[in-house]
């Protein structure tokens, strides 16, 4: 069954909707184990901080190779943590997961991109610096690294408005698959009291390749 076929019979939806399609009882577990029924076992995820989303693919997921690629310092566009905060998360990262098929890659996303292959990867997970330019580019560069039948997915779908916290993944999502006539594409989790946030952390949003 392809993979489109497949979410939309598991979780029950009409693919034909306006999107986004929301999927409401849905959350990064339940993602997880439906990349694992997919049969997908190679990932990358891009924007690691101390690999606690890592751990729950892997745990998931009991093949998977999965890529973590993240800077573990400040650029423009992302300055959500200190950099003593970073560089805990760095070696926290090593740490946990160590257990797993883990290749963690401390780089820009821009430049770590340029290392795969095309059309390599199951599926991406993006959830690094939230600004517009950024959130673009890596939609735009990564998925061209996903196989077809493949999943490009990402985190914090929300939008702020105060200037020292950059998030413009709403813009950014909804912009990219516009321009590109992606549809159906998809919003994942329970709305929460702003219609942004939920308990888990914040909403995903997803489509297939």
């Amino acid at each position: 069954m392809e993979t489109l076929d497949y979410i939309a019979q598991k979780f029950q939806i009409d693919i034909t909707q306006r999107p986004p399609i929301e999927i409401l009882k849905i959350n990064r577990t339940i993602m997880a184990q439906t990349l694992c029924e997919l049969g997908f076992n190679v990932g990358a995820e891009i924007g690691v901080a101390k690999g606690e989303h890592s751990v729950l693919l892997c745990q998931n997921i009991p093949n998977l190779k999965l890529y973590c690629i993240d800077a573990w310092e400040h650029y423009p566009g992302y300055w959500d943590y200190l950099t003593t905060r970073l560089n805990f998360f760095y070696e926290e990262t090593q740490k946990v997961l160590a257990p797993y098929n883990c290749v963690i890659i401390k780089k820009f996303s821009q430049d770590a991109v340029k290392d795969f292959a095309d059309g390599s990867l199951d599926f991406v997970y993006i959830d690094a610096a939230h600004d517009f330019r950024h959130v673009v580019d890596d939609i735009d560069d990564w998925s061209k690294k996903v196989k077809r039948g493949g999943i490009i997915y990402g985190h914090d779908y929300k939008r702020s408005t105060n200037p020292k916290l950059r998030q413009e993944v709403v813009d950014a999502v909804n912009g990219y698959t516009y321009a590109n006539k992606i549809h159906p594409w998809f919003l994942l989790g329970e709305r929460g009291p702003y219609d942004r946030l939920y308990r888990e952390g914040t909403r995903s949003w997803m489509w297939v390749r």
